[in-house]
């Protein structure tokens, strides 16, 4: 024992899968299987110059140490090959698996100790039988000594067990056996957003070891840095090894979309699913969801939003004691406690191992040789360094060789003497890159590129033929340029959708203006969202929301546009995307559209009505009461003026509500009934149906219970009779609460069954009168614990989605709900209900369809 090795050392940890159940079964040839296991190990480890370390084996495992990473992969590739050809006994068929790691471990009284072996040990228990593991540490001393006939698969970033930092693993392949294997069995990644990166990280040790010991020092760390230097994925690289550190998580906002500075809380708030509550600042609703908090969060891409971001890091920060932040940008954030760290280019080896990596994925014959390196170095030292630069030049090994790539090169950049005087030259050199390889692209490639930059994020393929396609660049030509472009790198391809990094974006815009396109491309983008809202097929509102959930950013980039070049376009647009921003709880978007609309553009009175009646409404969405009455007074004489009797109707039913939420009940109810009269005379049964509700309401809090659920049924019939039941869950919930005041149980139970199955399917956060209603069937069936828990998760989803409930509403629920506070003992009843305010709202519905209601409930 006294000759172990000492230093930076590789373990190879290895034991056998389902030997338990084998010794079991057959003892006797399992004895015989085991001498055979000990001489092809002896046999691996003599070939390879390794040493076994006996006091650290137990049962069938075994550890041995290697001063060489690349002697310890060709040992653990030989010994998997070795277990796979041996003739077992019969009824034994070993199956090893190994892991390696590269660490410096303490040498004591001839035993090693150290994290280095805890973290080899708990990565072998994720593996499988005939699969080897590398970590990071070792993965990085093996990709220039890859074992002949092997190549190396990333498998990601895992929690490994007892573990605190994220591991990122690897997996050594035998190219002669290439099996596939179920994921590892890592703990589950929970509590981020940070995704996955498809390729291995390349270089920077003294910037990540700089930065992993500067930021848990600092609460905001802002990553600057020309456009393509690799800020963001330094950011995404450090989070993640810092996720086990955040018991709350890590979480990043891409503001890169972001085309209007006010919607910056916004993003934030949707990371997190929060939405606007009537009377409070989305920053204020923000700051107390983060108040108690641990968590690191990532805000990225914020030049072009510097100020709003700066505003609102700064107010997180000072109300926000657990949060920490770290940005990406090209200018610092100026705010107090920044501490600011400039990312810069890649050094030559680095940059020579990001071109040969990119190249392989392209062409995996592609190696560095004697021959070629230099020349490799060439590349990247005219590219700066810059490793959106390098990854654009590395693609073109598969049609031309290195030393035409660095002779266009040169030639390109020697034309670069003149430019933006702000620019560096890093910044003029990526520009120039991106230049080179888009004077590679064919015409047609070029054409849909351009096209393609008006996108403000991810994108279909549906999406690009609807709105790129013109004579010039038919449909059918869209799909072969759309594959040009993401063979060349300037797209990118992913779950089926498609999108350009920022900067190649905005390359693609200033493109696009120049070619006179800007204003063409914007108007079709308009008019395909526009599509998009008008398509709400009977019984697919889920399918409907989610499809304009996955746009969203270009409705906002649509939207901006229309104000001042086609405001007719955008209030259309606005008016077909009502039910979306009402159902998934946005309301600031389309006030602060409808306000910017009638304060700058000078629109004819039928669309100056409609754009009123949105202010309005959303206005009163969030409790401002008094800009709402003055915007529907003046949309109900602008459309009476111009005689638009269907935005007439629309207007009319939201003055209804908002008399209601002023007391009036008198002038609610005579709005809603010439409403109604306007729809029957428009032929517009869907708006009859939605304010028979509204007056089943009405006649509800009036006392009617009859004439309120006569109301509530007719509803329903209306939205089933068209093929929208999926739309019926709000009177389903009503009547379900009417049934119960009348005592029928049985109508409560099925409608209320239904509506949450409903608001369930569409994320619809109104679903929390819906749970206030279940919640009361379950106090009257006596399961007291259930029925305060549900009553706290629906009490949680009306402040997250800024509902208030009228007064009788809370005391019509209370007054059945006490019998379940004074049937359990107080610690237990606020218990109950204290779980049920923690849920997710998903969470929540889930958990309230989970037992079906009893069917037959106590009579009171």
């Amino acid at each position: 024992m006294g000759g172990l090795p000492e230093g930076t050392l590789t373990f190879v940890f290895t034991d056998l899968e389902g030997s338990t159940k084998a010794w079991e079964a057959a003892p006797p040839a399992m004895r015989a299987a085991m001498a055979q296991h000990d001489g092809i190990v002896a046999g691996c480890l003599e070939r390879h110059r390794g040493i076994d370390v006996r006091s650290g084996r137990a049962g069938d495992s075994t550890v041995a140490v290697f001063r060489s990473a690349a002697d310890a992969a060709a040992y653990a590739l030989e010994l998997q090959r070795e277990f796979a050809q041996a003739p077992w006994p019969a009824g034994t068929q070993l199956k090893i698996r190994v892991a390696l790691h590269t660490g410096e471990a303490e040498l004591r009284e001839g035993q090693y100790l150290g994290q280095p072996l805890n973290r080899c040990a708990r990565l072998l228990a994720t593996g499988h039988g005939g699969q080897i593991l590398l970590t990071q540490a070792t993965e990085e001393l093996l990709i220039d000594e890859i074992p002949a006939r092997a190549s190396i698969r990333d498998l990601g970033f895992h929690r490994l067990k007892d573990l605190t930092r994220v591991e990122h693993v690897f997996q050594l392949v035998d190219l002669d056996d290439p099996r596939q294997f179920p994921p590892i069995r890592s703990l589950r990644r929970e509590l981020t957003n940070l995704p996955l990166q498809l390729t291995p990280f390349i270089g920077r040790h003294s910037e990540l070891a700089q930065l992993r010991e500067l930021q848990p020092s600092v609460r905001l760390l802002t990553l600057t840095g020309p456009a393509g230097v690799g800020k963001t994925r330094l950011a995404l690289q450090l989070a993640w090894e810092f996720t086990a550190r955040y018991p709350d998580g890590v979480w990043i906002v891409e503001l890169g979309v972001i085309a209007d500075h006010r919607l910056v809380p916004q993003a934030v708030a949707d990371v997190f699913g929060l939405r606007e509550q009537p009377g409070h600042r989305l920053e204020e609703t923000l700051r107390d969801y983060l108040a108690d908090r641990r968590m690191l969060l990532i805000l990225d891409n914020c030049e072009h939003v510097v100020s709003p971001v700066a505003e609102i890091v700064t107010e997180l920060l000072q109300r926000c004691e657990r949060i920490s932040i770290l940005a990406t940008s090209r200018e610092g954030l100026r705010v107090a406690g920044e501490t600011i760290r400039r990312v810069g280019p890649l050094d030559r080896e680095e940059g020579v191992r990001l071109f040969a990596e990119r190249s392989r994925s392209r062409e995996p014959q592609f190696a560095i040789s004697d021959d070629n390196l230099e020349v490799i170095a060439r590349i990247c030292q005219h590219l700066d360094g810059l490793p959106l630069a390098i990854e654009l030049a590395a693609p073109w090994v598969t049609v031309m060789p290195v030393e035409e790539i660095v002779d266009r090169l040169e030639g390109r950049f020697a034309l670069l003497t003149s430019g933006d005087r702000a620019a560096t030259g890093r910044l003029k050199t990526l520009r120039a890159a991106i230049d080179w390889s888009h004077e590679l692209l064919s015409e047609p490639e070029k054409v849909l590129f351009r096209r393609l930059s008006i996108f403000a994020d991810r994108f279909a393929l549906g999406a690009a033929e609807a709105v790129c396609a013109d004579p010039a660049l038919p449909v059918r030509a869209i799909l072969d340029s759309l594959a040009g472009l993401v063979d060349k790198s300037m797209v990118a391809a992913e779950g089926g959708r498609y999108h350009c990094l920022e900067t190649l974006r905005a390359y693609g815009r200033d493109r696009l203006a120049e070619a006179g396109e800007r204003d063409a491309m914007h108007a079709a983008l308009a008019t395909y969202v526009l599509s998009l809202a008008r398509n709400r097929e009977p019984g697919r509102l889920a399918d409907w929301l989610d499809a304009l959930e996955a746009v969203h950013d270009d409705i906002r980039d649509a939207l901006t546009w229309t104000i001042t070049n086609d405001p007719a376009l955008g209030v259309r647009l606005a008016v077909a995307l009502y039910l979306f921003w009402q159902l998934r709880g946005r309301a600031s978007e389309p006030r602060q559209f409808a306000d910017a609309l009638l304060r700058t553009a000078s629109i004819d009175e039928p669309l100056r009505a409609a754009a009123l009646h949105i202010a309005g409404a959303f206005a009163y969405l969030q409790g401002d009461l008094v800009q709402a009455r003055r915007c529907l007074d003046q949309g109900l004489e602008a459309a009476r003026g111009a005689g638009d009797r269907l935005t007439e109707l629309r207007v009319l039913e939201t003055v209804g509500l908002v008399a209601v939420a002023g007391g009036d009940m008198v002038a609610s109810e005579a709005a809603l009934e010439e409403a109604l009269g306007l729809a029957g005379e428009q032929a517009q049964p869907e708006n009859e149906a939605a304010i028979l509700h509204q007056l089943g309401l009405v006649a509800s809090r009036r006392g009617d219970q009859r004439q309120a659920r006569a109301l509530f049924e007719r509803s329903i019939k209306i939205r089933k009779s068209l093929g929208r039941t999926d739309e019926a869950s709000m009177p389903l919930t009503f009547l379900a609460a009417v049934a119960l005041l009348e005592g029928d149980f049985e109508t409560a139970r099925h409608s209320i069954i239904e509506s949450l199955e409903i608001g369930r399917a569409l994320r619809d956060r109104r679903a929390a009168w819906s749970l206030d209603v279940l919640a009361c069937l379950c106090a009257l069936e006596g399961r007291f614990e259930r029925a305060l828990q549900v009553a706290g998760a629906g009490a949680a989803m009306h402040e997250a989605a800024g509902n208030r409930p009228p007064p009788t509403w809370d005391q019509f629920v209370a007054s059945i709900l006490q019998a379940a506070w004074s049937g359990l003992d107080a610690g237990i009843a606020r218990a109950a209900w204290d779980s049920g305010r923690r849920l997710e709202p998903d969470r929540a519905l889930d958990l309230a369809l989970e037992s079906p209601l009893r069917p037959a409930l106590a009579q009171t």
